[in-house]
């Protein structure tokens, strides 16, 4: 007994450590995860389980202006989940279902995959989104540093708008940020991406991606969707993001540097009137802002890109920009039912140059209410009001919406 007492200050010090180290190891783990970049399917399959299965079902309604939709000037279709009508041209209102399918798991420590499939429209067509393979070269047991090579078919690692295009992650539901424009709509790299996360203090680190993938051929949405599994023009895309994040109690912050380098077309032929006529190099750079305290969020991001033309276009360069900011404000309630509302606003602009010389606006002012009525059932509604200036014609496209999505 009395080699017991004079050990137990010896053995408690040292639960005491292990017990202190676990805990640091624990806020390491967890400070490790709130580094990592944030994916669209992020939210739905737990990159350490063995087997997960995740999915959500929408149904949506739709009440726009004639117009609300129309390509007729170049810009991108503005209701996400369908094509334009062949009949009008424009995206009609109505009753519209969107589904998606997420399956992925990690049977190995560090290997791993994911698949994400969405039913957009035509339920005989599902758009891959995501079908990707994951390697942890450097995991978080290791050190500060972590490191994984990615390979298949992901989300491009540019800016922060990817979890704005389908109406489960879309704060809007349908209709998507004008400042998207700027980028090759909807775009799925196919290719090979090494990225990670770098823990800089214990309330400070980065995350970083760098992909090189085969690009796309334009800036029209099904062709991005669909195709850019096969390489358009033998060149590939190079592109890279760097996010900066501030996790701390009640208040985050995350600001992110992108770019992204590559050839959209190859082919030079001699139509004067249509920019897919000409081969063009494409740039792009964007700035991205995520800011949280207490119930109070902030979303932003500016981003520019430029196409070099070639051959005999009638201008050098077509020159796009946007930026779009979005505050909310988040009403909790500790229950089953009803658990929170969210309030929010959007404005978004995208202004891009012509082969005419001449320069498109558009402008878009939104509210919005998202109601967390269960902890797997959310409905949506809001407003958006859209206006187009300069040496755009204003078109009747304004559209008032509202959705229930159920998740699994």
């Amino acid at each position: 007994m009395r080699f017991v007492r004079q050990q137990w200050p010896f053995a408690s010090a040292f639960i005491l450590i292990c017990g202190l180290a676990t805990a640091g190891h624990a806020e390491d783990d967890e400070l490790m995860g709130q580094l990592r970049r944030k994916t669209p399917s992020g939210q739905y399959v737990d990159p350490a389980s063995f087997f997960r299965f995740h999915g959500y079902i929408s149904l949506s309604y739709t009440q726009g202006d004639d117009a609300l939709g129309s390509t007729a000037n170049g810009t991108t279709p503005q209701i996400l989940i369908s094509q334009p009508s062949p009949r009008t041209g424009n995206n009609e209102g109505g009753f519209r279902n969107d589904a998606a399918l997420f399956v992925g798991g990690e049977p190995f420590e560090n290997v791993g995959g994911v698949i994400e499939i969405h039913f957009v429209g035509d339920a005989l067509d599902p758009v891959i989104t995501e079908a990707k393979m994951s390697w942890g070269l450097v995991g978080a047991e290791d050190g500060d540093f972590t490191f994984r090579l990615t390979g298949g078919r992901y989300w491009l690692p540019f800016g922060i708008h990817n979890d704005e295009w389908f109406s489960a992650v879309n704060r809007f539901a349908l209709i998507s940020p004008a400042a998207a424009e700027v980028l090759p709509a909807h775009y799925n790299e196919v290719g090979l991406m090494g990225e990670g996360e770098l823990k800089l203090t214990n309330r400070l680190g980065l995350n970083y991606a760098l992909s090189v993938g085969n690009g796309t051929s334009g800036f029209d949405l099904p062709t991005n969707v669909r195709a850019s599994a096969s390489d358009a023009n033998g060149n590939r895309t190079l592109t890279g993001r760097v996010g900066l994040v501030f996790p701390h109690g009640d208040m985050s912050f995350e600001v992110g540097l992108n770019g992204s380098f590559g050839q959209l077309r190859s082919t030079t032929l001699a139509n004067p009137a249509v920019v897919t006529d000409y081969a063009a190099d494409f740039s792009a750079f964007g700035a991205d802002a995520t800011f949280g305290l207490y119930d109070f969020g902030l979303r932003s991001y500016f981003y520019l890109s430029t196409e070099d033309l070639g051959g005999a276009a009638p201008v050098n360069e077509l020159a796009r920009s946007g930026f779009t900011l979005e505050p909310s404000y988040t009403l909790r309630r500790d229950d089953e039912r009803f658990r929170q509302v969210m309030f929010l606003a959007r404005f978004s602009q995208a202004e891009e140059e012509t082969l005419a010389a001449t320069t498109l606006r558009r402008n878009q002012v939104g509210l919005g209410t998202n109601i967390e009525l269960t902890h797997s059932f959310v409905g949506k509604i809001g407003y958006i009001v859209q206006g187009e200036d300069k040496d755009l014609p204003d078109i009747d496209n304004d559209a008032f919406n509202f959705s229930f999505t159920y998740e699994f």
